[in-house]
């Protein structure tokens, strides 16, 4: 019994490590590419307040939209977020570039790893809904975490269609060997971890299996776009072979000699991006290289 609480112990401890908040300066701002926008905010479903950048769409009339979710140990200012809005932005789309809980500039003090993450990205659908965009118009885009996010929330919305990034699909394999870039987490402490986050902290790793929402976007006929590098050091590759079992028809990006989640340096990104968007017949409504024009901030 002694070991069992110890363990326990041991896991409680480890499980607060890796879900304790990370707020970080912003890196970058929409305004260094020439993307006009404002600061949002409004309350997850459970409450948790969020914060996000919005950039209206360019002629203020278009129906599409995209969600942008960073990934973990970053917020809605990395690079490869502002480098993909600059993308959507010049097709025609808004763009709403969402801060995850505990990442942001104010949220909870708990990240769940995808988890409680899927009530942010519903409640970002929800906001844009409000602003007059259906779910048919918009899609949701994650890095890592926030891919974990995105696939998690698509089910039963009806988006347009999810894109993931350099994401686990299943986060218990995941957690055998390396969680994250910073955190290993050793096989015999996996359990008690799990089972201190479940218990103390109000998360179920366990039930964090993306490949298995892949599916369910299968069933319902929503376009998955999958894109890893097979050097990514983070994430195995074999969770991009993951998604594609559970999917076939989804269509992957194998990468070869980037980093996690560092394709957007690819010279063929935005390519890709746009070729994935109009085979599922999204493209918005202006012309695709029309660089979106200085609109005023929405207040």
């Amino acid at each position: 019994m002694l070991v069992a609480v110890a363990h326990l112990g041991l896991g409680r401890f480890v499980a607060a490590r890796f879900s304790a908040p990370d707020r970080r300066p912003a890196e970058r701002t929409p305004s260094e590419v020439g993307l006009d926008h404002c600061k949002v905010s409004f309350e997850s479903t459970d409450g948790v307040p969020l914060a996000a950048w919005w950039v209206p769409p360019a002629d203020g009339g278009s129906s599409r939209a995209v969600v942008l979710v960073h990934g973990r140990g970053s917020n809605k200012s990395a690079g490869y977020v502002i480098e993909a809005a600059e993308i959507y932005a010049r097709a025609g789309y808004g763009v709403l570039m969402l801060d995850l809980r505990a990442s942001g500039d104010f949220g909870d003090n708990i990240r769940t790893l995808g988890y409680k993450e899927t009530r942010d990205g519903n409640e970002a659908l929800a906001w844009l809904k409000d602003e007059g965009f259906e779910p048919g118009g918009v899609v949701l885009h994650g890095w890592s975490v926030g891919r974990a996010t995105v696939v998690r929330s698509a089910p039963e919305t009806g988006v347009a269609a999810v894109i993931e990034e350099a994401g686990y699909a299943d986060l218990p394999l995941m957690a055998r060997g390396r969680l994250t870039e910073n955190d290993i987490l050793p096989p015999l402490i996996q359990p008690g971890a799990f089972l201190a986050a479940k218990l103390f902290l109000g998360f179920d790793p366990w039930a964090i299996r993306s490949g298995e929402d892949a599916a369910r976007l299968r069933e319902e006929g929503t376009p998955l776009f999958v894109i890893h590098s097979t050097t990514d050091e983070v994430v195995p590759y074999l969770h991009a072979d993951l998604f594609t079992r559970a999917y076939p028809e989804a269509e992957l990006w194998r990468l070869e000699g980037y980093g996690h989640g560092g394709a957007y340096t690819h010279p063929e990104y935005e390519e890709r991006l746009l070729n994935f968007l109009e085979g599922a017949g999204l493209t918005a409504d202006l012309p695709r290289g029309l660089r979106q024009p200085n609109v005023p901030a929405k207040q």
